[in-house]
Order: structure tokens, then C-alpha cells, then sequence
């Protein structure tokens, strides 16, 4: 008989989106969530409030489940120390698979080259660099227990209560089309199905996975279709320099780093997931 206990550790937005998938469509699953606060869910999902940076009570519960990982790293250092601390804690149950949700940001700068999972990492800021280290430890965590690992390799997430509205209603100005760089989105509800999946997919062993609409497209182009969608005025536009004087320190990080994400090995392990392949659909339900 199928395993049906699902640990989501780390619950946040990725979390409510999952479980209202799972709500939508009666997966059958046992689910215990951990979250930073404990929440009020219906039926019988069971939320449990956690620090993760300093688990201190048994963790029994996760004996004999799967678990999709979705804490964020702490950003003390370099290292995931909060991704350490958890393997840690649960290194004496038998868990039968587990699902990582990292970041393309691990493959740095492409300069808008299409990227393939085998292509080695090249984090160039601190938070890539800590999804790096994260995706190493679960890694030899799994291989060392021969536990089944799926790493999703996600960009920009985006959906309901996710959309850039505070850039929008600020009118912040727009990069020049000629001059904006490519970037990969996905759907906070694309993205729950493909997780759901991941539970039960046939794999050996460990799966690193390229995840997002399938559709590259340039960050200017991604705020005009919103302001088109909002039917609002679209804002002033500046070259790339400027925005590296005006904008904030973390939208330039992005800004610095482009590439195409190749999505074949997504679409043939988790075909008819992705629902928002054309980012204006996308736009428009998420609002």
C-alpha cells in the first residue's frame, strides 16, 4: 500500500497553494505541516508550529513519510545551516522521499543562455550560494540513506498576493525593452502540481529538475503585460545603468543574472502540470 503521510517543512505560500491543490483534488494524503506560526487548517491536516533554527522537541512524525522541503535558508552565512539543523533532527526516521524546492539561481549568470540540470553551479550572490550548499547536503543526506530525492530548480514564483503591485502603483520606471534581461517565472499553482507529482513519480535515486512556464521572457515585457492587464499607464523608461542607480539592492541582483531555462526534462516527468504557459493568463488570475 502507498505511503500517504506528506511533511511540509517550511510552509508558507508554496504550502497554501499545495494544500489547496490537495483540497481541490482529494489526493488522499495524511498531511503534518510545519510552519514557523501554527495555523488553522481545516479537515484533518495538522499544523504544527517549529523553529527550525533550533528544533528542540522528537520530530516521530516524520517516520515513514515524504517530505517537501520549503524553508528558506538563514542568511547568517554562506551555509544553510537551518537545512543542517533539520536533516539532523530527522536523521533517525525513515523518510521515503524527499522533495527540495531550490533555486535556478544556483546556475548564476548565463547571459541568456539555455540551461540544462547538468550544467555545474555557478551561484554568484550569497542566497545561491546557500541553495548550493542546501542542495548538497539534502543530496548526501538522501544518497547516504537511499532515500529518492527530487531537487526543483524554481525561478521566479508569482500568483495570487505575489505580483510586483508595489512597483506597479509606485510607477517605478521600466529597463528599456533593448536592454532588460531574461528571466523564468512559473505559477505558485503550476508549481504546487508539480510538487504534488513529485510525491509519486517513478525515479532512482536523485532528480534534478528545471522548473517554470516554459516560456523565458524579459522583465520589462513581464510588467508591461501587468500594466496591461491592470489596464494602467505604463511608467517612465531608463536604460540598464540607470536602474543600477535607482533600483534596490535585491531586484539588481536579479536583474544581473540571465538565462533560459530548459524545461524538456519537466515537461516529460510532470506533463499537464503547468496550466500558465502564457504569462498573461498567468497575470490575470492571479489577480
Amino acid at each position: 500500500m502507498e505511503n500517504n503521510k506528506l511533511i511540509l517543512a517550511g510552509s508558507g505560500y508554496m504550502g497554501d497553494a499545495i494544500l489547496k491543490q490537495i483540497e481541490n483534488h482529494r489526493h488522499g494524503l495524511s498531511i503534518i505541516e510545519l510552519a514557523r506560526t501554527e495555523k488553522k487548517r481545516a479537515g484533518k491536516i495538522k499544523s504544527i508550529k517549529i523553529d527550525f533554527d533550533n528544533i528542540q522537541e522528537s520530530m516521530d512524525y516524520i517516520n515513514n513519510s515524504k517530505v517537501i522541503y520549503m524553508a528558506p535558508p538563514d542568511n547568517t552565512s554562506n551555509k544553510d545551516t537551518r537545512i543542517e539543523k533539520f536533516l539532523h533532527s530527522v536523521g533517525g526516521y525513515k523518510i521515503i522521499r524527499f522533495i527540495y524546492v531550490s533555486t535556478s539561481g544556483v546556475y548564476g549568470n548565463c547571459h541568456g543562455e539555455v540551461v540544462v540540470e547538468k550544467k555545474m553551479v555557478n551561484p554568484s550572490t550569497d542566497r545561491a550560494k546557500r541553495r548550493v550548499d542546501a542542495e548538497q547536503q539534502i543530496t548526501k543526506f538522501c544518497e547516504d540513506r537511499g532515500i529518492d530525492l527530487i531537487v526543483l530548480r524554481v525561478p521566479g514564483i508569482y500568483g495570487e498576493n505575489r505580483l510586483p503591485m508595489k512597483r506597479i502603483n509606485a510607477s517605478e520606471p521600466l529597463i528599456i525593452q533593448e536592454q532588460s534581461r531574461v528571466t523564468n517565472l512559473i505559477h505558485v499553482e503550476d508549481l504546487s502540481r508539480i510538487a504534488i507529482k513529485a510525491l509519486n513519480i517513478n525515479i532512482d535515486g536523485t532528480e534534478i529538475v528545471n522548473v517554470s512556464d516554459g516560456t523565458a521572457i524579459k522583465t520589462t515585457l513581464y510588467y508591461e503585460i501587468i500594466y496591461k492587464v491592470l489596464k494602467k499607464r505604463l511608467p517612465n523608461y531608463i536604460t540598464f545603468d540607470d536602474a543600477l542607480k535607482c533600483y534596490d539592492a535585491k531586484r539588481i541582483s536579479f536583474l544581473k543574472e540571465s538565462r533560459v531555462l530548459n524545461t524538456e526534462k519537466m515537461d516529460r516527468l510532470f506533463p499537464d502540470c503547468i496550466e500558465y504557459r502564457h504569462i498573461e493568463e498567468g497575470i490575470k488570475a492571479s489577480l
